[in-house]
C-alpha cells in the first residue's frame, strides 16, 4: 500500500464535540484543534493520503494546531446539504469536523473508500514483537477491525 498523498483540497473545517474527550489518537487531534481555533469555521488545506487525513490552517502563526486524523478513526463519513459548497462530515467516536469545499460529493466518496480499506488493512506488530500472533499467519485484532464503515450518508 503507497503512502503517497492521494488527494488535496481547499476549505474551511468546522469541529463540533459530541461527547466528551473520545478514546482515539484522532479525537484527542481534534481536541487539540478545537482548544486553539474554537468553533469557528478554519480556512486551510486538506491532504490525504491513503491512512491519514491532515488540515493545515491558512494562518501561519497557528501551525501547532495542524489537525491530522487517522482513517481508522473514522465511524462515518456524511455528505452534508448545500448548493454551492457541500459539507464533508467526518465523524469519529466523540466528534465530527466538517469540511466545507468544492466537490465535497467527490471528496466524500474518496474519503470514506480510503478509511473502509485503512479500517481493512493488516496491521503491523508492535515493537518487540517478531512474527504474528495468530497461528494462520496474520495478526489477528478484532478491537481494530470494526464491521464496516457506512458508506457517505446524507442528501445526494
Amino acid at each position: 500500500m503507497s503512502y503517497g498523498v492521494v488527494g488535496s483540497k481547499s476549505g474551511h473545517l468546522l469541529v463540533e464535540t459530541l461527547t466528551g474527550s473520545g478514546g482515539t489518537p484522532s479525537d484527542a487531534a481534534f481536541d487539540r484543534f478545537q482548544s486553539v481555533w474554537g468553533a469557528t469555521w478554519v480556512p486551510g488545506r486538506l491532504t490525504l493520503t491513503a491512512l491519514h487525513l491532515t488540515f493545515m490552517p491558512h494562518r501561519v502563526g497557528r501551525g501547532s494546531a495542524m489537525l491530522k486524523i487517522d482513517l481508522r478513526d473514522l465511524t462515518g463519513v456524511e455528505l452534508g446539504a448545500g448548493v454551492v459548497q457541500r459539507t464533508v462530515g467526518l465523524r469519529t467516536p466523540g466528534h465530527v469536523g466538517r469540511l466545507r469545499c468544492l466537490g465535497a460529493p467527490g471528496l466524500a466518496e474518496q474519503v470514506a473508500a480510503l478509511a473502509e480499506a485503512a479500517q481493512h488493512a493488516p496491521t503491523r506488530p508492535p515493537r518487540g514483537r517478531a512474527g504474528p500472533s495468530s497461528p494462520d499467519g496474520g495478526e489477528h485484532r478484532p478491537d481494530l477491525l470494526p464491521p464496516g464503515l457506512p458508506r457517505v450518508s446524507g442528501p445526494s
